[in-house]
């Protein structure tokens, strides 16, 4: 440990001289605001304790990497790895606010103050995907400034930034972590295939565990067990990539469309996808398996740096419903795609009373009724293949074929009608898993949906944190109805 500390207190001299002697070389990695001009002097090591000599030293001219499943440098693994960076930095006199954005753990030195002691320590109790923050009241000067860095396994990044407080906290531009505010219900069975009825149902305030060889819960198997986490979720717009690791199995479904989908036997490999989503609430279920021997899994969300979207030219309109159809004419046309509440999409033409618009969603032309969507500007009156209903006050959502037209809509609150329950199932269809059901008289919200489906609308709802899909009814007969 003498040796580490003293490589803490020369690694400024190292600086001076890898300043002079190294080239510049720039590290794999999507880039985040930086603060200029700072050269960094970087040594990585093939272990997670920052033990021995590094094996890569270099110059780094910002602190904004996103390694993801991979390694910093040739020589260094892509897990179980840690770097120590430094650098000689002005600051005017101030209070400064650092952030820091870390997968794994990290630590934050200045001045190496004399009780030895970091400005901000998480190295030994990582908080993947958490913005951390410290205030330090600064002289003007040179301060020394370091960052101790470990990455255990799966994703890798760190990005630090850091401003005076005295021109405003605006905060950095960090791809942002998605914090989920409620809590997940949890279902594990006594079987690897979710098959049944849960033996334990609880709530957890997220997927992510490291079981090791030992049991989940209690009344669970140690080995051939498999769980479901379903959460419902607001959200943002903006694009959001989805990270999990796992040994063994994982699926993971948004708003009822698996985008992850690795059900086979592994040894913690990581698996990522980026997803579009408006702002809203959106429905997220994380399905795993264990084999035998060690289990564990990792679960992170996080949502890009936004951009700005222009307008489109001429007339748009904005969708106003958590999740919209376009037709291929007004009200009994056939679904051709659907759009998401904030989404904007140039409008084509309309109906003579306005009550539908025809819109190009990116290169679909389509119609959507006009209740659901604020217009600005206009469009030519286009003639329709099929005369247009009067929309029905109360029946007003649509008509799956073979059913009674649709009573429900995203955002409303639905009841299940005297008698029996009403199933929950993972996805729109008889043939889905099992995950619930709602009793006769309870209460749920709509999330989405219609989708039509064995011969019924189905609707995605949350019925006391438990996220499914259910069935309107069947034939003449309604098993849900408005509350």
């Amino acid at each position: 440990m003498k040796a580490v500390w003293q490589r803490v207190h020369r690694v400024w001299w190292w600086g001076l001289i890898a300043a002079i002697l190294l080239a510049q070389v720039v590290i794999p990695g999507a880039p985040a605001r930086a603060q200029a001009g700072v050269t960094w002097v970087a040594e990585y090591f093939d272990n997670p304790y920052l033990i021995g000599a590094p094996k890569v030293t270099r110059n780094e001219t910002g602190l904004a990497f996103n390694w993801g499943g991979g390694s910093p440098a040739a020589g260094i693994p892509a897990d179980n790895f840690s770097a120590r960076i430094a650098s000689d930095v002005y600051f005017s006199e101030g209070t400064y606010r650092f952030y820091i954005l870390a997968d794994d753990g990290v630590k934050l030195w200045i001045d190496f103050p004399p009780d030895k002691r970091p400005t901000l320590d998480t190295y030994d109790a990582p908080r993947p995907g958490q913005l951390l923050t410290a205030d330090v009241t600064l002289t003007a000067g040179t301060h020394h400034l370091q960052i101790d860095f470990r990455e255990v396994t799966g994703d890798a990044y760190l990005y630090v930034y850091w401003e005076n407080l005295a021109g405003g906290a605006r905060g950095p531009n960090f791809p942002i972590p998605v914090q989920f505010t409620v809590l997940w219900t949890a279902q594990y069975f006594n079987n690897n295939f979710l098959g049944g009825s849960p033996n334990v149902v609880q709530t957890e305030a997220s997927p992510t565990h490291y079981w090791g060889t030992n049991s989940p819960v209690a009344g669970i198997v140690a080995d051939h067990f498999s769980a479901r986490w379903i959460v419902a979720q607001y959200l943002d717009a903006g694009r959001y990539t989805i990270s999990v690791a796992a040994d063994d199995g994982v699926r993971v479904i948004v708003n009822g469309r698996i985008i992850i989908d690795e059900w086979h036997i592994a040894s913690g490999q990581t698996y990522r996808q980026t997803v579009d989503l408006p702002a809203g609430v959106h429905s997220i279920v994380v399905e795993y398996f264990e084999d035998t021997a060690l289990a564990h899994l990792t679960f992170t969300m996080t949502r890009e740096a936004q951009t700005t979207t222009p307008l489109p030219a001429g007339a748009y309109v904005r969708v106003t419903a958590w999740v919209l159809n376009v037709r291929d004419a007004p009200l009994t046309g056939n679904v051709i795609t659907r759009v998401r509440r904030g989404e904007v999409y140039p409008i084509v033409g309309r109906n003579a009373d306005s009550s539908w618009w025809q819109i190009n969603v990116n290169g679909t032309i389509g119609w959507v009724s006009g209740r659901w969507v604020e217009v600005t500007g206009s469009g030519p009156v286009v003639s329709t293949p099929t005369p247009i209903p009067t929309p029905s006050p109360v029946y007003g959502y649509g008509q799956c074929p073979g059913f009674l037209p649709s009573r429900l809509a995203p955002g409303m609150w639905g009841r299940v009608t005297p008698g029996l329950p009403n199933n929950l199932r993972a996805q729109p269809s008889l043939s889905a898993a099992l995950i619930g059901q709602i009793p006769a008289g309870g209460l749920f919200r709509v999330l989405g949906g219609p989708v039509c489906a064995n011969n019924s609308a189905w609707y995605q709802v949350n019925y006391n944190g438990i996220v499914g899909w259910t069935m309107e009814g069947l034939g003449m007969t309604y098993w849900l109805e408005p509350y």
